[in-house]
């Protein structure tokens, strides 16, 4: 499972009884993984790349970052 890669989706989903944001991201080799993050008032977008490390998911070249709250998680094995 990669710890990164380029927004495919970007979804609400429900999580812990609340709405919450769902990134949906490729890798280089094509993995698929999810993860979720707190909305923030400046979000990434579609096509855009971010990397995850500890509780932060950062975008637009490291100089913003997202408050991760989920674990990642492999979006070809999801139900």
């Amino acid at each position: 499972m990669s710890v990164g890669g380029r927004i495919i989706e970007i979804a609400l989903h429900p999580l812990n009884g609340k709405t919450r944001t769902r990134l949906w991201v490729v890798d280089r080799n094509g993995d698929e993984t999810g993860v979720f993050v707190e909305d923030a008032p400046d979000m990434p977008k579609v096509g855009d790349e971010v990397w995850w490390q500890a509780g932060k998911v950062y975008f637009d070249g490291d100089r913003k970052h997202l408050i991760k709250i989920s674990n990642s998680f492999d979006m070809q094995r999801r139900d």
